[in-house]
């Protein structure tokens, strides 16, 4: 088969959920703050911007409630202990995934 045929990998949603849930910041967040988390790392495979957002490009309040399917008062409830807890961080106008 041909490069140009290939199929691209299949992406695997949840393979980083064992590491997360093995965090020891795990046990001490709302669910709230758990789905985000375990969403946004998947969410980080495909868009590394939220990883390692460049210059002035991170990613903004109201692009992470679209990704996740929340509205903004739902996201602030769980965007506030990710914070507290270091599992985010904010950048400029927007947030960065800092643990995956």
């Amino acid at each position: 088969m041909k490069a140009a045929q290939r199929r691209p990998a299949r992406q695997r949603f949840g393979k980083h959920a064992r590491s997360v849930m093995a965090d020891r910041r795990w046990v001490l967040l709302p669910l709230c703050a758990r789905a985000a988390w375990l969403q946004l790392t998947d969410i980080g495979d495909v868009m590394p911007e939220l990883r390692q957002p460049p210059a002035g490009r991170a990613v903004q309040e109201d692009e992470l409630c679209r990704l996740l399917g929340a509205d903004q008062a739902e996201l602030q409830a769980a965007l506030r202990p990710l914070l507290e807890r270091d599992v985010m961080e904010k950048v400029g106008s927007g947030y960065r995934l800092k643990v995956f």
